[in-house]
Formats: C-alpha cells, structure tokens, sequence
C-alpha cells in the first residue's frame, strides 16, 4: 500500500480487496488484523463508507429527454439484474477455484511435511549408521592390533623353536662324540665299558626324553598360537562382512533420501504450477469485469444528438 495514503483509505481500499478479489464480507475484527493500525473504532467507519460507495455506485440513473418514464424504469432495472447476475457468476466462480486451489495448497503442503518428516528421519538414520561405522571401524582397529599380537607371539615361539632345534643338534653332536669317546675307551676297559654303556644309554635317554618334550612344547604352542590366529581371522572376516551389510544399507538409506528430495522438487513445481493458473484466473476475472462495464456503457448510447448523463457503478449481493 502506498505511504501517502491515510488509515481510513488503507482500511477502504483492503475492504475492497477482501470483497471483491475474495468474496469475503468485511468485518472490523478481519480488517485490524489485516491492517492493524489506527484504533478500532477506524476499521467500523471505513466499513460504513465502504458499503455507502458501493450503495452509490449501485444506484442507475438514466436522464435522457423524451424517454419515457417506464421504459426508463424498465431499463434501469434490465441493466441493474444484467450487472448482478454477471457479479454473482464472476464471484462464485472465483470462490470455486479459490477454494480448489486452496484445498490443493494445504493438499501440497501436507505432503511437503511428510516429506520434510522422512527427510530428517532418513538423516538420523544415516547418522547413527555413520556412528556405529565409526564404533565398528574402533573395534576392527583393536582386532588388528591383537592379529598383529598374535603373530609377535607366534614369532616368538617361533625363534622358540628354533633355539630348541639348535639345542636339539648341539645335544646329538655331543652324544656322537660321548658314543666315539665311549668306543675307544671300551677297548681298554671292558668293566668300565659296560658301566660307560649303562651312563651313555640313561644319558641319551634322557636327552632323547627332553627333546621330544622341547618339541611336544614348542608343537603344541605353534598349534594354540595357529589357532587363535585362525580364531581371529574368522572373527575378522565376521566383522567385515556386517561392515558391508552396513555399508549397503547406508547405500541404500542415501538413495532413499535422493528420491525423497526428487518428489520434493517435482511437489514444489507442481505447486508453483498452480499458483500461476490462480494468478491467470484472476487477471481473466479482471478483464471479464472491463468488458461488462464497456458493455453497459455501449448500451446506455441510444440518442447521440441529446444530452444526456448516466451513472453505473458495480455491486455485489
């Protein structure tokens, strides 16, 4: 509204907007919470001066000379119903398209929450996905380095059995050169020979003993290490495998979101859509109302030589 303009013609002028673009009575509770300024007592007397224009503007005076009064009357009253049944067609049909726009609005904007309601409930989605991707890579790190644990521990048992080998070797060099000491000594004791064969067979014995526990020990380590490694590599192989189940979910989540985001866009431009044909309706309705008072006024022209004066204002029932 124009700055220049004073509140009693703001209040008239939106009288006029409610009325005749929406068909919506007046009343001053409407227009101060529309304009709100002034006091309340303003809205009440543009209200006054808005219907006593319109009264005005209503009113059909033909003043043509040497017209009888009865045809005058009878044409006053034929333009009167003319104009009338014209306002009450161009206004109901305003209202019907009004309305079925405003139902497919409220239609396009509920949809438009829904949507905006999936759309948060798919990016919560994909942030606790996001979070437990995070925790499951934690506990994949872990798994790896006690993988890497296991193998320092099957390396060490490794040099383990190494060093028992070496040990193993070193104790049968040293029985070979017992057995060739003991051989030489046999053939200048034969007693001590035996008694030597005795020490010699406990002696080897026992080391025969001790190796075949140093490599029953180092088996059986190399065996549980081989294990907990196999252990932990299924595990592993577990873990990345729900890391896939999620990775495809999150995938999927996301194109979820994308096709949500598509409807979106298409509901929006189906909404901008339809507020371009309410605009039009509303500039045909316009034009409608010129070519009904360019019709009247062709029709008061019936005597071009005599004077003659004419008012003819619109109204609305």
């Amino acid at each position: 509204m124009n700055q220049g303009l004073s509140t009693l013609e703001i209040y008239k002028k939106t009288c006029a907007i409610l009325f005749y673009q929406h068909g919506i009575m007046p009343t001053p509770t409407r227009l101060y919470a529309l304009v709100r300024k002034g006091s309340m007592s303003t809205p009440g007397k543009a209200i006054q001066e808005f219907l006593a224009q319109q009264k005005e503007k209503g009113r059909i005076e033909l003043e043509i000379p040497e017209m009888p009064e009865s045809l005058k009357t009878t044409f006053t009253e034929a333009l009167k119903e003319t104009w009338r049944i014209a306002s009450q067609i161009s206004s109901a049909t305003a209202r019907e398209q009004n309305e079925q726009h405003q139902r497919e609005l409220n239609r396009f904007t509920q949809q438009i929450e829904q949507l905006d309601n999936k759309n948060q409930a798919l990016e919560s989605r994909i942030d606790e996905m996001a979070q437990i991707l995070a925790e499951k890579d934690i506990h994949v790190s872990e798994m790896q380095k006690e993988i890497g644990e296991g193998k320092t521990k099957l390396s060490l048992e490794s040099n383990r059995l190494a060093i028992a080998t070496d040990q193993c070797e070193e104790l049968k060099k040293q029985l070979d050169k017992a057995r060739h000491d003991f051989i030489a000594e046999s053939h200048r004791m034969s007693q001590e020979h035996e008694q030597g064969l005795a020490r010699l067979k406990d002696h080897e014995n026992r080391a025969l003993m001790e190796i075949e526990r140093e490599r029953q020990a180092a088996n059986k380590a190399i065996k549980d290490a081989t294990n907990a490694l196999k252990l932990r590599e299924d595990e592993l192989r577990q873990r990345d495998d729900k890391l896939l189940e999620l990775a495809s979910e999150l995938e999927e989540s996301r194109r979820d979101l994308s096709a949500a985001k598509t409807k979106l866009e298409m509901t929006t431009a189906n909404l901008q859509t339809i507020r371009i044909s309410y605009e039009e309706q509303t500039r045909i309705n316009g034009q409608l109302k010129a070519q009904l008072e360019q019709l009247s006024a062709k029709q008061n022209i019936t005597h071009p030589k005599n004077s003659r004066r004419k008012t003819m204002k619109q109204i609305h029932d």
